[in-house]
């Protein structure tokens, strides 16, 4: 693992040097993260958490690029909300620097990684962000899978009744992939109106309560102004608020990235609808989600017994590994080609068993591949694939 650190390090160092005198949205944060990077990334004892953290981090850097070009507009309502997705994006900056920080020092004895008050208070921020996008052309390999997940998450779908898919798997499985191609099916187009996407992330695990903002973002992806939502200041009314706009609405909620999660989290697709008759439902996010009309809740998670709190032990899919060899291939060639590289495809064909083996039929891994074979296998135009060496 530690040559797809060493190569996301140098990705991301070489990306910010691209953007010279350009302003970039949070810049002084980058620029701390690049002096500790530069020293330290390359001997981390913390291998894992530094790659999930760089992975993070490219990723953060594309959307502070994309954050730059945006129009800003003065409009209260939220789909999405300009002012609220630049803060979230400053807050999940603010988090993997810290995460990134504290890798580094582990490094060095003498580092200090001590964090400003802003930082302190805002690590236990979104340290993951995802989107319900997916360009479907680039996803290979999860036709059955998807079928199965399709199969369950609408076949019994009907009035009076939620019904609850968890996805769970490792890291880089294609989970978050496997919702986003459930949450934009055409079934689920057809069916299902409203559907939202809220990212949970890693902020349970690592302390902060998060329950407003969950309940905020659906709110937000419902298209409430601004001061309705700010206005609401306790976690019930934000509940009963929550339900009265899904309330005769057949909808699709995924909640993805699900870490360590308490009670209030529970159950949010197990219970009967009983609010009609003045029966009273627990609190909790079972309480804004109305089950009149129907719907599906879909969660991802690495940790199976969260998915299972929320929507039960029998409603659990594990996702696995690709099993088509080619199908890794495809990603592997596709994530290479998407570089635009002259590239030396016999001396690619040649490692290819090689490459197999190691991607072990995760998505992820093979587009970590891609991006190191398309550095370190780059032809100059002066150079013949007899002189081709791996750096």
């Amino acid at each position: 693992m530690a040559v797809v650190v060493q190569f996301l390090v140098r990705k991301f160092v070489d990306s910010l040097a691209e953007e010279g005198d350009a302003e970039l949205p949070f810049s002084s944060h980058f620029y701390d993260m690049r002096a500790g990077l530069e020293k330290a990334a390359t001997s981390s004892t913390n291998t894992d958490e530094l790659r999930e953290c760089m992975y993070e981090l490219n990723n953060l850097l594309s959307q502070c690029r994309m954050l730059t070009n945006r129009p800003i507009t003065r409009s209260c309502y939220f789909s999405p909300s300009e002012a609220w997705l630049s803060n979230k994006v400053k807050q999940r900056v603010i988090a993997v620097k810290r995460r990134v920080l504290q890798c580094v020092q582990n490094d060095d004895p003498n580092g200090d990684a001590t964090a400003s008050p802003e930082e302190n208070a805002t690590t236990a921020g979104f340290s993951r962000w995802s989107t319900s996008w997916v360009e479907q052309s680039r996803v290979y390999g999860f036709d059955q899978q998807l079928a199965e997940l399709e199969s369950r998450a609408f076949g019994n779908s009907s009035p009076g009744r939620l019904t609850g898919v968890g996805i769970v798997g490792m890291g880089g499985i294609g989970k978050t992939a496997l919702a986003q191609l459930v949450f934009n099916s055409p079934l689920a187009r057809r069916r299902f109106f409203p559907r939202i996407w809220v990212c949970l992330s890693r902020t349970s695990c690592i302390g902060k309560d998060v329950r407003k903002e969950v309940l905020q973002s659906i709110l937000m992806a419902l298209g409430l102004e601004e001061e309705f939502i700010l206005a609401i200041d306790s976690l019930g009314d934000l509940e009963l608020a929550v339900h009265e706009q899904l309330k005769g609405k057949r909808y699709l909620i995924v909640f993805d990235d699900v870490w360590n999660i308490d009670d209030w989290y529970a159950n949010v697709a197990g219970h009967a609808n009983a609010l009609s008759r003045g029966e009273q439902l627990p609190n909790g996010l079972v309480l804004g989600l109305p089950k009149e009309r129907g719907g599906v809740v879909v969660v991802t998670s690495r940790q199976e017994q969260a998915a299972e709190m929320m929507v039960g032990k029998g409603s659990v899919y594990r996702v696995q590994p690709l099993a088509d060899r080619e199908s890794a291939w495809a990603i592997f060639m596709d994530a290479l080609n998407k570089e635009r590289q002259p590239i030396d495809l016999a001396a690619i064909n040649d490692l290819k068993e090689e490459i197999l083996q190691t991607c072990g039929g995760l998505p992820s891994m093979a587009k970590a591949m891609a991006d190191i074979f398309a550095k370190s296998l780059t032809l100059p135009a002066s150079t013949s694939s007899q002189e081709l060496k791996l750096e």
